[in-house]
């Protein structure tokens, strides 16, 4: 071979590198965040709010999403969640966008509120019933 091939060859080689390089530190940077567990007492206030916040939502909306996002922020907060912007989860990330730049604000505000309860039934598990027996309220499709 000549150097001219060696050097070709050395070259995508380094590129290969690079690129499986830039791919680990993509997936290292998007980790799921080891959360704590939460309380049994914490759980159960943190549903309880949650279940009054959905039942302001027809009356007050922007209100029920700015609670919304508050309390999930709380949740995350307790969990030992990494709260940067980069790391939030992504329908938390839809939400806050939907919230604050959508034209339609009824809509918008409706899928916000879908957008946050889902990450806090990731949080919490099913926030259906809590564990109390009560029945789950929609938020209107």
């Amino acid at each position: 071979m000549d150097t001219q091939t060696l050097v070709v060859i050395g070259v995508v080689a380094l590129v290969v590198v690079v690129l499986l390089l830039l791919v680990r530190a993509a997936r290292s940077g998007r980790r799921t965040p080891r959360l704590r567990p939460l309380t049994g007492d914490a759980r159960e206030r943190y549903i309880s709010d949650w279940d009054d916040i959905e039942a302001k939502f027809v009356d007050s909306p922007e209100q029920s999403v700015r609670e919304a996002e508050a309390l999930v922020t709380a949740v995350l907060r307790d969990r030992g969640h990494p709260l940067t912007e980069r790391e939030l989860p992504r329908e938390m990330q839809r939400a806050r966008r939907l919230s604050y730049t959508s034209r339609n604000k009824t809509e918008a505000m409706r899928q916000a509120m879908l957008h946050y309860r889902s990450v806090m039934e990731r949080m919490m598990g099913s926030i259906d019933d809590g564990g109390r027996g009560t029945v789950r309220r929609e938020v209107a499709s």
